[in-house]
């Protein structure tokens, strides 16, 4: 679990991912959190996600995790990476806060919170993030992190995007 100032970050387990699958009141239940009928935009990727994270064992601590928001004791969005590190040390994080919780700078504290972990294991040299080539909310949370612009990047499904990366000093 990853910890920061105001929010717990629970990585995903065999439970989460079938309290996912289940609904929203299991979830909850499971978790002992308050569910927000519309906690995340990605509810379509879980089960392939669970997937892949089932048949590979490397993934266990470099995927999918859950974002409880402390003082409200409610799931307030997901984050994670996009995959263990590659040969050259890199990760990709990616987050999602519900609109109720953004403006708060707990984007700003999620993706802090998973740069520091993911240099706490030596491998890591340097983590990337994408976001749509535009200013943008996404954009300043990365600035603010220690990211910097790398380079545009064209996606065939997102279409134009920013390349973000930070390096371990």
């Amino acid at each position: 679990m990853i910890v920061t100032p105001r929010l717990k970050i629970v990585p995903c387990d065999d439970t989460l991912f079938d309290a996912i699958r289940m609904g929203n009141n299991t979830l909850a239940r499971v978790m002992g959190v308050n569910v927000p009928k519309k906690w995340t935009e990605f509810r379509d990727t879980f089960t392939p996600s669970y997937h892949r994270w089932k048949a590979h064992p490397p993934l266990r601590d470099w995927w999918v995790y859950l974002i409880i928001y402390v003082p409200d004791n409610i799931l307030i969005g997901s984050c994670g990476y996009k995959g263990e590190p590659d040969s050259n040390g890199m990760v990709e994080i990616g987050y999602e806060i519900v609109p109720s919780h953004r403006e708060k700078g707990l984007g700003f504290e999620t993706a802090k919170g998973l740069v520091d972990h993911a240099f706490s294991h030596a491998a890591v040299r340097k983590v990337l993030a994408h976001t749509l080539a535009e200013e943008n909310a996404s954009a300043r949370i990365l600035e603010k992190v220690g990211f910097a612009q790398t380079e545009d990047v064209r996606d065939p499904d997102e279409g134009p995007l920013w390349r973000w990366e930070i390096s371990r000093h």
